[in-house]
């Protein structure tokens, strides 16, 4: 049988290494936000708009841009007054226009039937998306929902009390003799 000593240090294992890990995902995110020059070089795709090229729940991958290097094709994030959310918008520039030395930029969802009310100054524009990775921004999609952080700190409770009590559990069997021996 454990003594109290041996899970007590296990537990301490467990916890240092859910330390290093956060460290590894901050520092990342920390490293991320240099590299690409953006404070959220993740953001997920909230809507269906811009399907097939990005589904909901896709994870784009964004960094800042001079918005005279822009070209109609390219993806970018804005804040947008007309839409409700405080999440960025994530569309297709359509059209660029100079007027009087002002960058105007059309933009429109792939999926859209039109383009997005009013255009886009370069105050608006957030950063370009350079790539994406399908699925992985129903993480946060979760997190912005009423109780998602909740909900995931009830998935990482029951992990650590199932890891605790399988911890607890398996020394026992393992010195046990084998049947028929």
């Amino acid at each position: 049988m454990e003594t109290s000593r041996g899970w007590k240090r296990e537990l301490v294992e467990d916890a240092a290494i859910l330390v290093i890990a956060v460290a590894i995902v901050l520092g990342g995110q920390v490293g991320l936000q240099l590299y690409l020059g953006t404070p959220t070089p993740l953001l997920a795709v909230e809507s269906e708009s811009m399907e097939p090229n990005l589904y909901r729940g896709d994870l784009v991958i964004v960094r800042a841009v001079d918005v005279s290097t822009l070209q109609v094709g390219d993806i970018i994030i804005f804040r947008a007054s007309w839409y409700s959310s405080s999440v960025p918008v994530v569309h297709r520039i359509t059209e660029i226009q100079n007027v009087a030395g002002e960058l105007r930029f059309t933009t429109k969802g792939d999926n859209n039937p039109s383009p997005d009310p009013n255009y886009r100054v370069a105050s608006d524009i957030l950063a370009k998306v350079v790539g994406s990775v399908r699925y992985l921004g129903f993480i946060t999609l979760l997190l912005l929902l009423p109780g998602g952080v909740w909900f995931i700190v009830l998935l990482l409770a029951v992990f650590v009390v199932t890891s605790l009590v399988c911890g607890f559990v398996a020394p026992q069997e393992r010195n046990q003799e084998p049947v028929g021996s």
